[in-house]
């Protein structure tokens, strides 16, 4: 069996002057409310429970974020798992509280820290957007606006509490987890910058179907870590709003995988993007509706699709063909729109791609 191992690498904000967890002396639920997490300053051997107090309402109460810090008995590298940027996106959630439920403090090096609703206003409204009540109705998406601003709106001082108070100094390696948006169709897939080889190992111990190799997306989870040093990938679990165990289990033997590999815990790595068979793109090519219609998607995840083939058609209300859609370039399927009508600009089919431009070869 071929041995992983992942690189050692800078650590942004080390526990030297790093300040120390900070509790309110309130409760929730009977869980200890912090406004500051430092793992360096928790006993070693436990497993914590948080509420994180985030950003504050229109009415003056707070958004609080649930945290889970296993603490091993030995030292080692410090993993974070994030969920829930975006809220509709509930496959991560389930994936993690399988995570934390199987680590035990005596059989961990390290520490891991599980975040649950990162962004517990999107999660509420169950929407990929914070909602805010500014100027009869403003929104963020959340993963675009990292590392926030102190003194912006509610979505960016969220996010700028999460990064200084919450993340930062507690991770060398990050974990985010999504899935695609509502009314669309996914794979179990990685967005992962292969110019970071750190984060490329990460990403193909994942038994996904499919990789992106991405340069990343400003203002993201993990293109704001990869910038300041730290390795991270994304990852994407099936659909919007809906369980499905099978992605969730695989992306647990991931994470595992990536803990093994990290000497978190102890273990052997069998299934991996490798015996997934997994495709790995450096391009993606989104096929929109161009008009209002019915859509019907004529291909399926994972198909592969050559240029020029038939992949959409939309009618009117009556039932007539108005619209014809092939596609650009040849690839594979990797996510469709399921909703059954689509307007201008609906996504229909999005394809992974082997571009052979020397300029995407890390990605475009």
């Amino acid at each position: 069996m071929k041995k992983y191992i992942i690189s050692s690498v800078l650590i942004l904000g080390s526990s030297c002057g790093f300040a120390k967890t900070i509790y309110t002396g309130d409760r929730i639920d009977g869980v200890p409310v912090i406004t500051h997490l430092d793992v360096n300053d928790l006993a070693a051997g436990k497993k914590y429970r948080f509420m994180f107090k985030g950003s504050e309402m229109n009415i003056g109460q707070s958004w609080y974020t649930p945290v889970i810090v296993v603490k091993g008995n030995n030292s080692g590298k410090n993993l974070l798992i994030n969920t829930g940027i975006h809220g509709d996106e509930l496959n991560g959630a389930f994936a993690l509280q399988k995570v934390m439920k199987s680590l035990s403090p005596d059989k961990v090096s390290g520490a891991v820290v599980g975040v649950f609703q990162a962004s517990p206003n999107s999660l509420m409204h169950i929407s990929r957007n914070w909602y805010m009540a500014t100027d009869s109705g403003e929104y963020e998406n959340m993963n675009r606006i990292f590392p926030g601003k102190q003194n912006g709106n509610t979505a960016q001082v969220q996010a700028y509490k999460l990064w200084n108070d919450l993340w930062k100094g507690n991770a060398q390696y990050v974990i985010d987890l999504h899935t695609q948006s509502t009314d669309t169709n996914y794979p179990l897939m990685v967005y992962a910058d292969y110019r970071v080889p750190s984060a490329q190992q990460m990403a193909e111990l994942i038994p996904a179907d499919q990789i992106k190799k991405d340069p990343g997306e400003k203002g993201s989870v993990e293109t704001t870590f990869i910038e300041a040093g730290i390795p991270a990938i994304t990852v994407e679990i099936g659909k919007g709003r809906e369980y499905q165990p099978e992605y969730v289990g695989r992306t647990v033997t991931g994470i595992n995988n990536i803990m093994i590999s990290l000497g978190i815990i102890k273990g052997s790595i069998t299934q991996t993007a490798k015996t997934q068979g997994a495709f790995i793109g450096n391009d993606m090519t989104s096929v929109r509706a161009s008009t209002g219609g019915y859509a019907e998607v004529l291909v399926s995840v994972g198909d592969n699709v050559k240029k020029d083939q038939l992949i959409a058609i939309q009618s009117n209300p009556f039932g007539d063909l108005i619209k014809e859609y092939k596609s650009p370039v040849d690839g594979k399927v990797l996510s469709t729109g399921s909703g059954a009508t689509r307007e201008a600009g609906g996504l229909l089919v999005r394809i992974l791609q082997q571009n052979p431009d020397v300029k995407c070869n890390n990605g475009c």
